[in-house]
């Protein structure tokens, strides 16, 4: 992924590398799309009433705004590594984003992990950034590649010591 600034991007700061979750993470919103479809259509299927072909385009309208907002939720999560930070935008609700922001300088230890079967199959997990004052300040959730993730922070952090 490549971004060219963000909002609140330091005069003179460059962004070595931007990432978003893996999409690997959508297919949950897929599936649960397509069981409110299921579900609004099981009516129609069985005893077709007049009402059924209404009562599908409901649940289809439900599944739809659904998934936009998964859609919405899943763009606007970032993470971004520069030459002074790491920053971690998470839109958790549509109205609801936190960032969190690491200076280089502050990282004591970088870690990732790696769970289950299809994080492990699809190459997916969690980078763990540690400073003297908390157990873990960013956690960089679902990312492609983590141990690749962890690596170049790491690069950029000793760089910078």
């Amino acid at each position: 992924m490549q971004i060219e600034s963000f909002d609140g991007q330091k005069e003179g700061e460059k962004i070595i590398a931007a990432w978003r979750a893996h999409t690997w993470i959508m297919s949950r919103a897929g599936f649960i799309f397509a069981l409110i479809v299921v579900v609004g259509s099981i009516p129609w299927a069985i005893w077709n009433p007049s009402w059924g072909a209404k009562f599908l385009l409901f649940f289809l309208a439900i599944g739809g705004v659904y998934l936009i907002l998964q859609i919405y939720l899943y763009l606007n999560t970032m993470y971004i590594l520069t030459d002074e930070r790491v920053l971690a935008i998470n839109q958790s609700r549509i109205l609801v984003r936190t960032i969190n922001e690491v200076p280089l300088k502050n990282i004591q230890n970088v870690s990732h992990v790696r769970k289950g079967l299809f994080q492990m199959m699809m190459d997916y997990g969690t980078v763990q950034l540690q400073t003297a004052g908390s157990a873990v300040a960013v956690l960089i959730v679902n990312i492609p590649h983590p141990y690749l993730v962890q690596q170049k922070i790491l690069a950029r952090e000793l760089g910078n010591k």
